[in-house]
């Protein structure tokens, strides 16, 4: 199914140049077979995926696709025959063998409508090892007029020979004053986007996201989380099990993100108070919430390629914090 998207890639800024880049690209007959969107979350790369989708199946291209092809409202009403997206089905943690056959016998047929076919797969770098090297074989001999975009945050999970036979497009983080300029022409009032964007690792969408589903909440509750487990009065069992339940309220991955950055932000302002390491106050208590740090990211790769118990897990990265914040 093709994402409706609700923010275009022609509304975010940052964008530009990538756009600029594939139309010259289009214009001048040189667009690859292969293409690899490498963008932290929330930056927009699914629009962009999506917007080249457009271009190259619009019927009078420009700059931008034109809007108002037969090919263009097709994609708009999210159903055109000859853009296949892939994603994750519901309660799965890989891209699997099965979809990727799917997309490889789309593109051995005849185009619906004459042009080219397009495929897009987000998130790539969740393909399954099965999936990667079913998706090999379509990369090594692309059909003619087949186009296909991956979309990840991590390269380094696709095999060499995918990734060699892509051209890649790198979408950093934009500057924090032009997500902040974006972010406040969406919803002027807030004053506190610089808070919810410093939380978001820099991605205005993942922002909105954060605000959108009660992030002030959430930077209260972690808040009082911390000083419970200073305090060792936190219940870490009765916490991890609302934390990681099927029916929490907020995502795991959202509260890791949380204390990540937190964290991040706790040891830069460390740095800033002391010459080096050895010399600031509280060395076991860095050495300790480093070592927290490093556990929250394992954590979240496994949440995203392993199954695991994760109530387990976030009691034991509960203990570790609690132990980190009282050294």
């Amino acid at each position: 199914m093709i994402p409706i998207s609700n923010i275009k890639a022609e509304h975010l800024p940052w964008l530009a140049r990538a756009r600029q880049r594939i139309a010259g690209a289009l214009r001048q007959g040189r667009l690859p077979h292969g293409l690899l969107i490498h963008a932290p979350r929330g930056v927009g790369a699914d629009s962009l995926a999506l917007w080249i989708g457009q271009l190259a199946l619009c019927r009078a291209p420009g700059e931008e696709p034109c809007g108002t092809c037969a090919a263009c409202r097709l994609i708009a009403a999210g159903n055109h025959p000859d853009l296949h997206w892939i994603t994750l089905l519901e309660d799965k943690r890989d891209v699997l063998i099965e979809q990727v056959r799917e997309l490889s016998e789309a593109f051995g047929f005849k185009s619906y409508r004459g042009g080219r076919k397009v495929g897009v797969i987000a998130p790539a770098d969740l393909m399954n090892d099965k999936a990667a090297n079913a998706l090999l074989k379509t990369l090594e001999e692309p059909p003619p007029d087949a186009l296909l975009v991956l979309v990840c945050e991590r390269p380094s999970r696709l095999p060499a020979t995918i990734v060699s036979r892509c051209q890649r497009i790198s979408i950093p983080a934009p500057l924090r004053a032009v997500a902040l300029e974006w972010l406040s022409a969406r919803e002027p009032d807030l004053a506190s986007w610089n808070e919810v964007l410093e939380f978001a690792g820099g991605a205005p969408l993942r922002a909105l996201e954060l605000h959108a589903s009660g992030f002030a909440n959430l930077h209260r509750e972690m808040n009082a989380t911390l000083n419970a487990l200073r305090e060792r009065s936190l219940d870490i069992p009765a916490t991890a099990s609302g934390w990681a339940g099927r029916n929490a309220a907020v995502a795991l991955e959202d509260r890791l993100s949380w204390i990540e950055t937190w964290i991040t932000n706790s040891l830069r302002e460390a740095f800033q108070r002391g010459a080096n390491l050895q010399s600031l106050p509280g060395i076991r208590k860095i050495r300790g919430l480093y070592a927290v740090l490093d556990r929250v990211r394992e954590f979240k790769l496994e949440l995203s390629k392993f199954s695991l118990n994760a109530q387990l897990a976030t009691e034991e990265l509960l203990l570790r914090t609690q132990v980190a914040l009282a050294a």
